[in-house]
């Protein structure tokens, strides 16, 4: 009995390794990348920002996406609005609450080709130590097979969520609920 257990036991690291060996680990490129939030209110923009600290990693599987895994973690102090007093509203207490919960994440669980370029990934966000379900559509911009040897592999991002589900300003009423979150870059690896 030791040594099946033995023997399945290498069979399966065999097999988790092989479908480690497929994923390449990719980062954000900081020189070409942006994340940033956009706030609308009846349709029309009324914020907009970028956070200046952001992390990624991103084991893809090009072949199989449903094997890749993503991890997205925002320094939610580090919001830019366009105003210092605008920049310390959002990170502040009623909103991000940066001080208490310096870091919003996203993990993802699931990845799906929705077309050729695109994927969904579904997940769970962070913010301000409450997760929820959330999905984002990526896009690629550049040649996969390039990518696949070497290449940065060019790419768009957007996730939306709900600030009530969150605890986000409550008392604010001059933009709706929905905030979107967008990624433009590339990554490298």
């Amino acid at each position: 009995m030791t040594r099946i257990a033995a023997l399945a036991f290498a069979f399966a690291s065999l097999l988790i390794g092989w479908q480690a060996d497929a994923q390449t680990v990719w980062r954000f490129d900081r020189a070409s990348t942006e994340v940033s939030f956009v706030g609308r209110r009846f349709g029309a923009l009324v914020t907009s920002g970028r956070f200046d600290r952001y992390d990624g990693s991103f084991a893809i599987d090009f072949e199989h996406p449903e094997r890749s895994r993503i991890r997205v973690t925002l320094d939610t102090g580090s919001i830019r609005a366009g105003s210092s007093m605008i920049d310390g509203f959002i990170a502040g207490e009623s909103m991000l609450d940066a001080a208490r919960f310096p870091a919003a994440s996203f993990v993802s669980e699931s990845v799906s080709r929705t077309a050729e370029r695109s994927l969904a990934i579904r997940g769970k966000l962070t913010i301000k130590g409450i997760t929820q379900p959330f999905v984002v559509t990526a896009n690629v911009d550049g040649d996969i097979d390039r990518a696949k040897s070497g290449e940065a592999l060019p790419f768009q991002a957007l996730g939306s969520f709900l600030r009530p589900a969150y605890g986000i300003g409550r008392e604010v009423n001059i933009v709706d609920d929905r905030i979107d979150i967008v990624i433009k870059g590339r990554l490298t690896r």
